[in-house]
C-alpha cells in the first residue's frame, strides 16, 4: 500500500499562483449543472406548494443560488405569480424570495 499525502506534499514546492489556481479549479468542481424540470415535476411542485400554503405546512426547498444548490426551510408566506417568486419565511424570521425557475426540489419537513 502506498502511503501518499496526495496534493499536500506538492504544495510546498509550488508557486502561490499555482496553489491559488488549484483551489479555484477545486471550487469549480463543486459547481453543479442546472437541469430543467419536466412537466410532471412542475405539476408535483405546484401541488406541494399550494398544499403547504393552504395547510400551513413547513417545507424544505432546494434551489439554485449562483450555480450552487441552497436549502431553505420554512413556511410559505406568499406565492407571487406575477413575478414568479415564492416567499418563504424561515424559523428565525428571515424571508427568502425564491424564483420558480431556480427551484430544484421541494419536500415536506416534520
Amino acid at each position: 500500500m502506498i502511503r501518499d499525502r496526495g496534493r499536500i506534499k506538492w504544495t510546498a514546492m509550488m508557486l502561490p499562483e499555482h496553489v491559488e489556481q488549484l483551489r479555484e479549479w477545486q471550487k469549480e468542481d463543486e459547481l453543479q449543472i442546472r437541469q430543467q424540470p419536466d412537466e410532471q415535476q412542475l405539476e408535483q411542485w405546484n401541488y406541494q406548494i399550494h398544499e403547504a400554503a393552504e395547510r400551513n405546512l413547513q417545507i424544505s426547498i432546494h434551489y439554485w443560488d449562483n450555480e450552487k444548490v441552497t436549502e431553505g426551510k420554512g413556511y410559505i408566506q406568499k406565492i407571487n405569480m406575477l413575478n414568479g417568486t415564492l416567499h418563504l419565511i424561515s424559523d428565525n424570521g428571515e424571508t427568502h424570495r425564491i424564483p420558480f425557475v431556480h427551484l430544484k426540489s421541494i419536500s415536506e419537513t416534520e
